[in-house]
């Protein structure tokens, strides 16, 4: 998933070849900050709907109470 996401990046860091084409790249580069937003989103909901199999795993923390002297008043 990783090597998609930075397939889809990859005309953003090649200004030269993008600078040499005829055609206009601004649409495709809206298109990719869109995919990528949508993909962190995604990313985010799945993580957030499969909290408790994560924190049974011990890779997502807990919900340990905060100290009140952290919270302000």
């Amino acid at each position: 998933m990783l090597y998609a996401l930075l397939a889809l990046m990859a005309p953003l860091w090649d200004r030269t070849a993008a600078q040499g084409e005829a055609t206009d790249t601004s649409a495709a580069r809206f298109l990719v900050v869109v995919a990528t937003a949508l993909f962190a989103i995604l990313a985010i909901l799945v993580v957030d709907l499969h909290r408790d199999e994560l924190h049974a795993l011990g890779l997502v923390g807990g919900a340990e109470q905060i100290s009140a002297i952290f919270m302000s008043p």
